[in-house]
């Protein structure tokens, strides 16, 4: 919270009110005193919440993350291996790629038609006419 001009010259003017002009300066620097006691004493306190709370607590927690260390990486290793294998169930029956409209899907070679030797041929005709089965 800041206090502006307006809020300090409210504040003023009423302490000229009630402590007086006489008192005014007195209490003013006892004011200031009181202030600068405050600021060194709670900067004090600060720096002694770090060192005795603050400090060994982060001590203590490093080797913690140390040992979290690889569990983090062998998580993630994990994760991203899963996401592959879910990426691939839901590919499953969807074509690999799109072909532009005007373009006709070419036909698949026969069995026949390759440059098998002609006994390998007749197996791989008799092995599909199989797998239709």
């Amino acid at each position: 919270m800041r206090i502006g001009a307006t809020e300090l010259l409210v504040i003023f003017a009423l302490a000229l009110l009630v402590i007086g002009p006489d008192r005014l300066p007195e209490f003013a620097k006892k004011l200031g005193e009181a202030m600068g006691q405050f600021k060194t004493y709670s900067s004090k306190v600060a720096k002694d919440i770090q060192e005795t709370v603050i400090d060994p607590m982060e001590e203590a927690a490093a080797p913690v993350r140390e040992a979290v260390k690889p569990i983090e990486e062998m998580d993630k290793t994990i994760r991203d291996g899963l996401r592959d294998v879910e990426k691939s169930f839901s590919d499953l029956g969807k074509p690999s790629a799109k072909k532009p409209e005007g373009e006709k899907p070419k036909a698949e070679p026969e069995a026949s038609q390759t440059t098998a030797p002609a006994g390998q041929a007749e197996k791989s005709e008799e092995l599909s006419k199989e797998e239709e089965k």
